[in-house]
């Protein structure tokens, strides 16, 4: 199993990500910078859980990621057997549980938590339409405040509100890819998602309408929340993510948009790298 199918097969840049916006929870909850060592042990349960997550995704998955030929798929171009990615799935969730447990029974909780609708994600929620799409959109969310409680019994109003606009973003993203994968989920697991029941058009009118909800709700910070409040750190980053999705949910509804939703994907992650940084960047000023 070499490096860089293991990467893909746990899409471990989403890990990095979920750590930037652990950090963040953190350092809006404590008002100050955490201390090394308590900081990369709160962030390994959620980036571990995160890249569990995709691994077994994909082992139940394969059949639909054939259907949908998705050669990026270690295990679709057989450099990863299904049981290796079983087994290293159920790995990486029982070590993040067990290092949760040294964070606080909050932490612990919820990756327990987190760690059970990841497999119930992968196994069934996955083909019930919007149920599928909330769970993804909340991982993208649950970080921040993760990140609150692991240093504190309370998690701030900034926190909450910056895991709002990565939940909706995130919902946008996922009814998306929903819209994209239809065929595959179709065919390979008999899902029911939600292109299925309004149509593929309608989800992305849905998506659209998300991505641009969210678009609006990543200004509150800058007009009205410390430390983000009038902080030119935070709102250069955001309305460069926020000029993304603004082209993604635009340009998702043309005549060509089947070909688009496969650019959109790494577009949208690009921009909620640049977002996140965007959150981070204004607490380090």
């Amino acid at each position: 199993m070499e490096i860089d199918d293991l990467w893909r097969l746990t899409r471990f840049e989403h890990s990095i990500m979920l750590a930037v916006a652990v950090a963040v929870g953190e350092i809006i909850a404590l008002r100050s910078f955490p201390q090394f060592y308590p900081f990369a042990l709160s962030v390994l349960p959620p980036m571990l859980v995160g890249a569990a997550s995709f691994a077994i995704n994909d082992y139940f998955d394969l059949e639909s990621d054939r259907i949908n030929r998705r050669s990026d798929r270690p295990l679709v171009g057989g450099r990863i057997r299904p049981g290796k990615a079983f087994a290293v799935s159920i790995l990486l969730f029982l070590v993040g549980i067990l290092l949760s447990l040294f964070v606080n029974a909050n932490c612990f909780l919820l990756t327990i938590l987190f760690s059970l609708f990841a497999c119930l994600y992968s196994f069934k929620l996955k083909d019930i339409a919007v149920a599928g799409n909330i769970y993804i959109a909340s991982t993208m969310a649950i970080p921040f405040i993760y990140g609150g409680l692991a240093v504190s019994n309370e998690v701030p109003a900034a926190v909450l509100l910056l895991s709002s606009v990565a939940f909706v973003s995130g919902l946008a993203r996922e009814v998306m890819g929903t819209a994209r994968d239809v065929k595959g989920d179709k065919r390979g697991r008999g899902s029911k998602t939600l292109p299925m029941l309004i149509g593929v058009e309608n989800s992305l009118i849905v998506s659209s309408l998300l991505y641009i909800i969210s678009v609006l709700l990543s200004f509150i910070p800058y007009l009205y929340i410390p430390p983000y409040a009038g902080n030119i750190f935070y709102i250069t980053p955001v309305i460069i993510a926020d000029a993304v999705f603004a082209y993604i949910a635009i340009n998702s509804l043309g005549k060509d948009s089947r070909k688009f939703m496969k650019k959109s994907r790494n577009l949208s992650l690009a921009a909620m790298f640049i977002a996140l940084l965007g959150f981070l960047a204004a607490l380090l000023k």
